[in-house]
């Protein structure tokens, strides 16, 4: 099972040499609201480049309407795009006294930004927060995250409602990390390589040697990976949609394949 976190600066100095040892994806709080500042996602995301732990960033908004919406989203954007992680995620999950309606728009408002950034973008939410305040109404965003803690075990009950990743304990341990941490879990059909953008070693599709034959699988999970990675390429606009068609129809070679990867990589710089 992977090793999913999320860290804020409540965490302390992690030593990250210990910690990219069982972690395979960081997700890096920047920021509270506006104007309180992580004190720590400098480091950790120098330290998660340095140890090359896949990361995203997330956000613990404080808005209360549809203009204070915007101008977190800006600021946390700006702050964030420099270090290039893989998604940024909205945390919502107080009112602030703000209304329903205006929880809604704000939230709209903030994810249409940054899906307007061309950026992966993921909406965090309280299983207690999620159908009373709306949040199921929400669109745009890449992927929904949920808590619902189960003590330390990925076991215990799920969230009542479908999502990608799902935040199991709050008192999870990491080598490297002093006191309890939050672990996450994947939880819809997106694989982990989805997030990070890394095809994992069991993932790699298994090529025949010669360049001119079509792509040939060993398992269904190599297949999906291979996919997923084509599909993020044309979202992104990086290549025509004629690739991912002539992958679905059986037509795609190795050498075909291992030309688009130049390709999106040198698009991707």
């Amino acid at each position: 099972m992977s090793k999913i976190i999320d860290i804020s600066h409540h965490q302390g100095e992690i030593d990250w040499s210990k910690a990219s040892k069982e972690v395979d994806l960081a997700i890096i709080r920047t920021q509270y609201g506006t104007n309180t500042i992580d004190r720590k996602y400098i480091r950790n995301i120098d330290e998660c480049k340095k140890y090359k732990v896949p990361f995203g960033v997330y956000i613990y908004v404080t808005f209360r309407n549809e203009a204070e919406a915007l101008t977190q989203a800006k600021d946390f954007y700006n702050r964030a795009q420099g270090y290039k992680p893989l998604f940024y995620v909205v945390d919502v999950e107080e009112s602030f006294g703000a209304s329903i309606e205006n929880i809604v728009k704000g939230t709209q408002a903030f994810i249409d930004y940054l899906k307007i950034k061309g950026v992966k973008v993921g909406l965090y939410t309280g299983h207690h927060f999620y159908k009373p305040y709306k949040m199921d109404t929400v669109k745009n965003y890449d992927f929904l995250w949920i808590p619902r803690y189960s003590g330390t075990s990925a076991l215990g009950k799920k969230p009542d409602y479908p999502c990608d990743l799902w935040q199991y304990t709050d008192k999870g341990n990491v080598q490297g990390i002093k006191g309890s941490v939050d672990l996450n879990v994947l939880n819809g059909n997106k694989p982990l390589s989805w997030f990070t953008n890394v095809v994992e070693k069991d993932e790699t599709p298994k090529q025949i040697v010669k360049d001119d034959d079509t792509m040939k699988f060993t398992n269904t999970t190599a297949k999906v990976a291979v996919r997923d990675y084509i599909q993020q390429a044309v979202d992104k606009e990086l290549i025509d949609k004629s690739w991912l068609e002539k992958f679905d129809n059986g037509t795609m070679t190795n050498g075909d394949f291992e030309g688009l990867k130049i390709i999106i990589e040198q698009r991707r710089a």
